[in-house]
């Protein structure tokens, strides 16, 4: 296994080599890649770089080598922008003459020593030499480093200043990714359901009608004549429910379960999916078996056209100041919170689902929506109190931190540009 402090090392130290430590002479033989101002980039130069990032993506990242060294040499063209800008940051600083002394030289090098645990001197220069560097080429790039550390800090980090509005800004558009800050509604709905009109009922009827006598008078299966009229999956299969089980059916359904005789149909029982048909085949004291079907009540075109002029009718009232609870007892067809006033409780916006969400998200505390249309008939909905959580002062610190990168990453290309625009730069790279 590698050491980690050679492998840190060896980064470091092929980093300093691409920033332009290396034997002019051997420069000379080498194959120009580019030429920056009065210096030139060699192909060697950019190859240590490729390599550098490969190993970085090895063991920063986890790539596997293969991988490293592929997504390295497609990064080839960027790793040699930024080499070049990082030459242009580096001879602005001189041409500014910025200084460094030599206590901030020493400080930079125990400080380098201490972040990859690097004990003693001659550990140090040891690990030098295993990379064909010695310490005074160390310590000159080290003084080029913190020039041009001095010029960035001087010319972009100023303008790194980010303010609380960006910070609530950056909030509010990456919300959804924090859970614990979405924010919480206390809801109410009217819903009005589509319902079927007279002949829409007398339509379905007259389908149970037909079905009955197709099983009772023409020798049908129950479960064959369940799947013509009514397409839903297991529809006419046996079932099993223990006595448990039942007192969990509508009490409708119970009753009609219980007292029906083994081997007769029931008669049609209105329910929320249409008319229900029932045979029994087996009853015990503690089991029943069971079949039944559905015959649909399906809304007509008229029928639903008058729901929604209901539902209009119910909106213009609240437009003119009715209050919301009492039209909800008045007209909601949802029997769970019609009597509520339609309260739905506190809900998290992250547990509705998407349509709804969309309605309900742009509400202020006391607003309601438009009627929102779903295949079961139209919601309106209404936001009595909403919850919104603020940040933490170390959810603020962090945010700012992300942002502190992104505008550092936004300055130091706009400077570094300006540089570009004042700079014979040109670029032999060849795929």
């Amino acid at each position: 296994m590698l050491d980690k402090k050679a492998v840190y090392l060896t980064l470091i130290v092929l980093l300093l080599i691409s920033g332009g430590i290396s034997n002019v002479h051997a420069r000379t033989f080498d194959k120009i890649v580019a030429y920056v101002n009065d210096d030139v980039v060699t192909q060697r130069e950019l190859d240590v770089l490729v390599k550098q990032r490969a190993m970085e993506l090895q063991q920063v990242y986890r790539f596997s080598e293969r991988e490293a060294l592929n997504e390295a040499e497609r990064q080839r063209s960027e790793l040699l922008d930024r080499l070049i800008r990082q030459m242009l940051l580096l001879e602005a600083a001189l041409t500014l003459r910025i200084t460094v002394s030599e206590t901030e030289v020493e400080q930079y090098i125990k400080e380098f020593k201490d972040k990859y645990q690097i004990e003693t001197d001659e550990e140090f220069k040891r690990q030098l030499n295993r990379e064909g560097m010695t310490l005074v080429a160390f310590r000159e790039q080290s003084e080029r480093n913190l020039k041009t550390e001095k010029l960035v800090m001087g010319r972009i980090v100023p303008r790194l200043q980010i303010r609380d509005r960006e910070i609530q800004k950056f909030f509010e558009e990456n919300r959804d990714q924090l859970s614990t800050k979405v924010d919480k509604v206390h809801l109410r709905h009217i819903f009005i359901a589509f319902k079927p009109n007279q002949a829409d009922r007398d339509a379905a009827y007259e389908n149970v009608e037909k079905a009955i006598n197709e099983i009772e008078t023409g020798g049908a299966k129950f479960e064959e004549v369940a799947k013509l009229y009514d397409t839903s999956k297991q529809i006419g299969d046996l079932i099993k429910a223990s006595t448990e089980e039942l007192s969990k059916f509508p009490k409708i359904f119970q009753d009609s379960l219980t007292n029906l005789k083994i081997g007769t149909l029931s008669e049609p029982i209105e329910g929320d999916r249409g008319l229900y048909v029932f045979t029994v085949e087996n009853k015990t004291d503690a089991m029943i078996e069971f079949r039944y079907f559905i015959v649909p009540l399906v809304p007509s075109p008229s029928a639903i056209q008058e729901t929604r002029k209901q539902t209009d009718e119910v909106y213009a009232k609240l437009e003119a100041g009715e209050d919301f609870s009492k039209l909800a007892l008045a007209h909601s067809d949802d029997d769970e919170t019609r009597e509520n006033g339609g309260d739905l409780g506190v809900r998290s916006l992250s547990e509705l689902n998407p349509k709804t969400r969309a309605v309900v998200e742009p509400l202020a505390s006391g607003g309601y929506s438009q009627p929102y249309e779903t295949e079961l008939g139209h919601h309106i909905f209404k936001v009595d109190e909403r919850d919104s959580p603020g940040l933490t002062e170390a959810e603020k610190t962090q945010i700012t931190v992300i942002l502190r990168q992104q505008r550092f990453q936004e300055e130091w290309d706009a400077y570094t540009n300006k540089l570009l625009e004042n700079a014979y730069v040109k670029i032999n790279l060849k795929e």
